[in-house]
């Protein structure tokens, strides 16, 4: 009998995803719907921001593109939202550096594959599941 293969890690929770390119919003969406997540779309930071106070109570990662004002919406997210990772969308820029990524930023760097994508999700989740046990708060 041959091993079984390893699939792409599968979470259940609520990922907010903003980004304005709406093909890598919608892929990202639907790679991670079939690993079992449930994703909110913004296209930009009002629907992110909208989305985050209707749902703030269920979102546990903001999956956010660092280009652009990126970080400036993930700091005014967590303002409200402390304790929700974020995780930055990036490419390369032209000169081969992760474009609008701050050094040690967790992020996924695009194009990516499924595995990447969920591999990195489950990542982030289990960070922030650890950090709120060590602290007490789980």
């Amino acid at each position: 009998m041959s091993p079984r293969p390893i699939g792409a890690p599968r979470g259940s929770e609520t990922v907010l995803l903003m980004d304005t390119d709406p093909e890598i919003r919608k892929l990202a969406a639907f790679m991670l719907g079939k690993q079992g997540y449930t994703v909110l779309e913004a296209r930009n930071r009002a629907e992110a921001i909208s989305l985050l106070d209707g749902r703030s109570d269920d979102i546990e990662l903001l999956l956010l593109e660092a280009k652009g004002r990126g970080y400036e919406l993930a700091k005014e997210l967590q303002q409200s939202q402390p304790q929700v990772p974020v995780l930055f969308l990036c490419s390369d820029s032209p000169r081969g550096s992760l474009s609008g990524l701050e050094p040690g930023a967790p992020f996924l760097k695009k194009p990516f594959t499924m595995h990447d994508i969920a591999g990195k999700v489950r990542e982030a989740l289990d960070s922030r599941n650890k950090t709120m046990a060590a602290s007490g708060a789980a």
